[in-house]
C-alpha cells in the first residue's frame, strides 16, 4: 500500500477555533463585570446564563473558575450597605416636611375661599 504524505491545512479550523475561544471569554468578562456593576450575586448559573455559556465551560477552566469563586465569596463575606437607608430616612423627612408645608397651603387656601363664599351668599340673602 502506498504511503499517504498529504500534509492536511487545519489552519482555518485552529483560527476559528481560537477566535471562538477568545469569543466566549470575552463574553464571560463582560457577564461578570455586569453583574458586578448590578450589585447582583457573581455565582456560576448567574455567570453562565448571562454569557450564554455552559456551566461546564466555568467549571472547567480555572481561571474563570477561581475568580467566580472569589468573587463569590467576597459577597458573602462583604457586609451590606447601610448609606442608603440613612439617605432614604433624609430623603422621607424632607419629602413629610414638604407634605406638611402644601396641607397648610391648601388649608389656608380653604378657609380663605370659605370666608369670599360666605360674603357671597350673604350679599345673595340680602338681595332677597
Amino acid at each position: 500500500m502506498p504511503k499517504n504524505n498529504h500534509v492536511r491545512n487545519v489552519n482555518g479550523l485552529l483560527s476559528h477555533a481560537a477566535s471562538k475561544s477568545k469569543a466566549v471569554s470575552q463574553r464571560i468578562d463582560t457577564a461578570i463585570r455586569t453583574l458586578i456593576g448590578q450589585n447582583a450575586s457573581v455565582n456560576f448559573n448567574a455567570v453562565a446564563n448571562l454569557a450564554h455559556v455552559s456551566k461546564t465551560t466555568l467549571y472547567s477552566n480555572p481561571d474563570y473558575r477561581l475568580r467566580i469563586e472569589r468573587l463569590r465569596q467576597n459577597a458573602l463575606t462583604t457586609p451590606p450597605h447601610t448609606t442608603k437607608s440613612k439617605v432614604t430616612d433624609r430623603s422621607k423627612d424632607v419629602l413629610l416636611a414638604a407634605k406638611n408645608k402644601r396641607i397648610r397651603e391648601l388649608e389656608a387656601e380653604v378657609e380663605r375661599l370659605s370666608e369670599i363664599l360666605k360674603h357671597y351668599y350673604g350679599s345673595e340673602y340680602d338681595k332677597c
